[in-house]
């Protein structure tokens, strides 16, 4: 079978990585903002570099520079239409959350899975993974290669990929996204050689209208490590994060002190560089990821330097390509990113051992500069993405609070609007001296799961936002770990069983909540799973329901298990024991297709008996 590789792309990134590598050591750059501007910053992040203490004080961002991006915040529009969907699911109407059902007794999925086969937090924003589908294909990111599978065929056969050469990747995420006919793969690479390295991300853009000849167009290098990637229609949103600390600029030269490299350092050493390179035409280009003017630092009356650590925000717009993007960012941590529609949210804590979380609201026009909307402050610390929900201009936000004994939960509400974001109201005393474990919102509704010892579920009515209230409580033993809603006012949550009197965890479990009362909230059924630990509660994405099942993966012990979900009952239908772990199940058709470490596994939907195993080994190497 024929071999796709990337044939021009050595020469080209030879060069483009060598520009890196000396840009590191130029005095400037050619930049878009005033000398004024950007000595400012390199002067907080020398100033940052020395700082013995690492903590953000009281003050917020200092106002924005003379940039390009303060036009647009300018002619940004707040306003939110009451009718707006809530995040969590296009079936969410103005009075609350609808509860259909599927035919058979099933219950409907409220949840969300894209198009591309990932179960997601929000309805019509796609999410970064190691494996997307158009129904036809499969594409699976594999070590330093995409494997394209046709599922078409019976059984699914490879028919196509693209082997990445030139920089050794590392063990940080490789995950994409597919826009249309287009695949976007980040990897997590690492640049340089025997004397010097640099962590990376790489994103690289393929054509792939013709699976069977996929087609790198472009890449782009940059200093700095993959977070996650959302897509929203055309408009793809990428978060980084680069510590300067770590540049090879700041590299000892013979006799130099500490102080002596931070003087010499550049806006280079600071913030990422970029090299782009285009297959199609043979050009490439480099220099400063993000203007100096886009970068926020802490500021204020009493304020003390984050540390060297800045999150980019990147954007553009898929149908124009990677050749082109907005650029923007903050001096701080990415704790957990949450997107909406047209949104994004950074959450970044600060505090040290006591931590607190400052989370930060972008709008991000597709291929615009994200525009910097406010911040809102919380105590705590957040336990995921799924800690966060935007809902009718509204942000909601759960904590957990480790000041003190007790350890306590929150739900802090804030209202977006033109000034930023404002604190509406505090709900307290969600599961004293017991931490957050899974978060879910709907609608109106908010399910929290806390546990020390045994599982209170809370279901929050959020129906006024400046008086949010429990509605209901439940205490069983255990804990959910994720949370998944369905129809039938019914919420599914896995976790693990645990010992009532000692917390210890006993082994996966599923149950089945009636939460269609929310003042009565009930437990219908649990299933005790595997002695494996490690499940959905660490990865959302490999979580699947699909017509009336369940499919929940378990680790270390390679298994599947599917979970039949009627509106009353839960039924072990079928427990797998696969070859390697199950990284991901996708239901196409009349198959389930079980991504595993080194194979797909093939079986029929209805029976689940396996069809076949394919070895996902990339064509140059077949």
């Amino acid at each position: 079978m024929r071999s796709f590789l990337f044939r021009r792309r050595s020469a080209l990134t030879a060069l483009a990585l060598a520009a890196l590598c000396a840009a590191a050591l130029l005095p400037s750059l050619a930049l878009s903002q005033s000398r004024q501007d950007c000595s400012d910053l390199l002067a907080y992040y020398r100033e940052a570099a020395r700082a013995p203490q690492i903590f953000y004080g009281e003050g917020i961002f200092e106002e924005e520079a003379e940039a390009a991006v303060a036009d647009v915040t300018e002619e940004a529009d707040f306003a939110f239409d009451d009718a707006m969907s809530d995040d969590d699911g296009s079936m969410m109407a103005a009075e609350g959350p609808a509860f259909p059902q599927t035919g058979g007794g099933s219950p409907a999925d409220l949840g969300a899975r894209s198009e591309t086969g990932t179960n997601v937090q929000v309805a019509g924003v796609d999410e970064s993974d190691i494996v997307k589908t158009n129904g036809s294909e499969i594409f699976v990111l594999r070590d330093d290669a995409l494997v394209i599978v046709s599922v078409s065929e019976d059984p699914p056969q490879v028919i196509g990929g693209l082997r990445f050469g030139s920089v050794r990747s590392t063990e940080g995420p490789r995950e994409m996204l597919l826009a249309g006919e287009r695949l976007l793969i980040f990897r997590s690479v690492l640049y340089g050689g025997s004397l010097w390295s640099q962590q990376g991300m790489q994103i690289v853009e393929v054509d792939v209208s013709a699976p069977a000849r996929p087609r790198a167009l472009r890449t782009l290098d940059v200093y700095g490590e993959f977070v996650t990637a959302r897509l929203s229609g055309s408009g793809l949103r990428v978060v980084m994060s680069h510590d300067g600390a770590d540049s090879p600029g700041l590299m000892p030269r013979p006799g130099e002190t500490w102080e002596q490299r931070i003087e010499r350092s550049t806006l280079s050493t600071w913030l990422p560089l970029y090299a782009l390179t285009d297959h199609t035409g043979g050009g490439w280009r480099w220099g400063l990821l993000a203007p100096c003017g886009a970068i926020r630092t802490p500021g204020g009356e009493g304020s003390r330097f984050s540390g060297t650590e800045t999150a980019l925000l990147l954007s553009f717009d898929t149908a124009a390509g990677i050749a082109n993007w907005g650029a923007a960012g903050f001096v701080g941590s990415t704790d957990a990113v949450y997107a909406s529609a047209d949104a994004l949210y950074v959450a970044s804590s600060f505090g040290g051992w006591i931590p607190n979380t400052r989370i930060h609201r972008w709008s991000t026009p597709p291929g615009g500069a994200p525009v910097y909307q406010g911040a809102a402050e919380v105590e705590g610390w957040l336990i995921n993405q799924f800690a966060m929900s935007e809902y009718r201009g509204k942000l909601r936000v759960a904590t957990t609070i480790e000041g003190s004994w007790p350890i306590s939960s929150r739900l802090t509400v804030f209202d977006i609007g033109a000034d930023g974001l404002t604190e509406l109201s505090k709900l307290d005393g969600l599961g004293p001296s017991e931490r957050i474990y899974a978060v879910r919102f709907l609608g109106e509704l908010g399910y929290v799961v806390t546990f020390r010892l045994i599982d209170p579920l809370y279901v929050l009515d959020l129906s006024d936002p400046e008086n949010p209230a429990v509605a209901g409580e439940l205490k069983i033993p255990g804990f959910s770990s994720y949370l998944h809603p369905l129809g039938g006012g019914l919420l599914l949550g896995v976790g693990q069983n645990a010992d009532p009197r000692t917390g210890q965890p006993l082994g996966l479990q599923v149950s089945l909540f009636d939460v269609s009362d929310p003042t009565e909230p009930t437990r219908l059924d649990q299933v005790d799973l595997s002695k494996g630990s490690r499940n959905v509660a660490f990865e959302h994405r490999a979580f699947t329901y699909h017509q009336g099942r369940a499919y929940i993966p378990a680790s270390p012990t390679n298994e599947l298990f599917a979970v039949r979900v009627t509106s009353e009952a839960l039924e072990l239908e079928r427990q797998i024991t696969a070859q390697d772990e199950v990284l991901r199940s996708l239901p196409i058709n009349n198959r389930l297709h079980l991504l595993l470490e080194d194979s797909l596994a093939t079986h029929n939907l209805t029976t689940l008996d396996l069809l076949s195993n394919l070895n996902l080994v990339p064509p140059s190497s077949r």
